[in-house]
């Protein structure tokens, strides 16, 4: 009896090594299982060409190498088991993210611009002074206003949740901006001090907790102060965006917890429950706006803001590349120069750029400008 339950065990043990073994490579060949892939930004290595002269060089070892380690099959379930355990033991997560206090999560470029380690060097800065200038003359003499303005950085709306103290150094990008703006009577919004001040007068949540950006509802709070701006610079009315109703959702919306699907967890975190306000729009006219932004601006879309209330003429240059129109559709990515007819019938340019970004603020739109009316 005894040696009849050791046989019948060895052969489950068997079976059970043949399986790990061989439903691999069944897998990769006939791929009867769906497998999730892992969520984030990842260049997936091309499967290599075999030649006699990457194979002398070892390039065609090394690229297959990478190409196999890319597309072992269940590698997806494998990255997510190693990395829930990363945390459950180490109280780690595998991404460029950093992991703060009570698991608030944070770009490490935000940090770094808070402690002025991206602060830009003398000379730099000097070509920025000038730039600034010539873009002031240009556009005073066009009758075109320009507004920047500064999105929030969330290492200094959650500072206290940052893994450890750190100071926010008085050498900044931003105070630097904000010293040139001041200087050359260039309006501005400084999103960053605003959200600051309103985090303890508001009830709703400004920034999410596993969100890149501003939160749904910080953006509508934002919108309603880009607008005040836009009419006081232009002297016209345009709109008012009305708040009608709010949802408080257990469940993040948009952009609200973005950072979450790149820590490719097997248990995902649950988010703080998140306020959603459905807006309407008493409009009286719409402003032809050139908005040069990164990524902050899409919120605006997510809101109705932007179909809304700028005109069909209005684009968003994202990072001063691609071109979208005001309802949100790629037109296209932008000719290499300006051209007079990007700018000459606008209403007003704006410049949206968040605290990592002031390292090259426009994203070469200042200077490209300036190159179009001084040539």
């Amino acid at each position: 009896m005894m040696k009849l339950k050791k046989g019948k065990g060895l052969k489950i043990f068997l079976i059970f090594i043949g399986v790990l073994t061989f439903l691999p490579l069944i897998q990769n060949i006939f791929k009867p299982l769906i497998i999730k892939g892992l969520d984030g930004a990842f260049i997936e290595p091309e499967k290599p060409t075999f030649s006699i002269e990457n194979w002398n060089t070892s390039k065609y070892q090394d690229d297959a190498l990478l190409y196999i380690k890319y597309n072992t099959a269940f590698r997806p379930d494998f990255v997510r088991i190693s990395n829930q355990l990363d945390y459950w033991f180490f109280d780690e997560i595998n991404t460029i993210l950093t992991l703060g206090k009570e698991n608030y999560i944070f770009d490490p470029n935000y940090i770094i611009s808070r402690k002025g380690e991206d602060y830009l060097d003398e000379e730099k800065r000097h070509k920025k002074i000038q730039t600034l200038s010539k873009v002031k003359s240009i556009l005073d003499s066009l009758s075109i206003p320009i507004l920047f303005c500064i999105a929030p950085n969330k290492a200094n709306y959650y500072s206290s949740f940052l893994p450890s103290k750190t100071v926010k150094s008085a050498n900044r990008n931003q105070t630097f901006y904000e010293q040139q703006f001041q200087r050359e009577k260039l309006p501005y919004i400084n999103f960053d001090r605003f959200f600051e001040e309103k985090q303890q007068q508001t009830e709703h949540c400004l920034m999410p907790k596993y969100g890149a950006h501003w939160s749904v509802y910080g953006a509508y709070i934002a919108g309603i102060e880009l607008f005040k701006s836009i009419e006081l610079l232009t002297n016209k009315k345009y709109v008012a965006i009305v708040e009608d109703s709010i949802a408080i959702s257990s469940k993040a919306r948009f952009t609200d917890d973005d950072y979450l699907a790149s820590l490719n967890l097997i248990q995902k975190w649950k988010s703080p429950s998140m306020a959603y306000p459905y807006l309407s729009f008493e409009v009286v006219d719409k402003p032809n706006a050139l908005i040069i932004s990164d990524s902050f601006f899409w919120t605006f879309y997510d809101l109705n803001i932007v179909q809304n209330c700028f005109s069909p003429s209005s684009e968003m240059w994202y990072y001063n590349k691609t071109r979208f129109n005001s309802l949100k559709e790629k037109i296209g990515e932008r000719d290499p120069y300006l051209s007079y007819n990007d700018i000459k019938e606008r209403d007003i340019i704006i410049v949206v750029s968040s605290d990592p970004g002031l390292k090259d603020l426009g994203y070469g739109f200042l200077e490209q400008l300036v190159g179009l009316y001084e040539n």
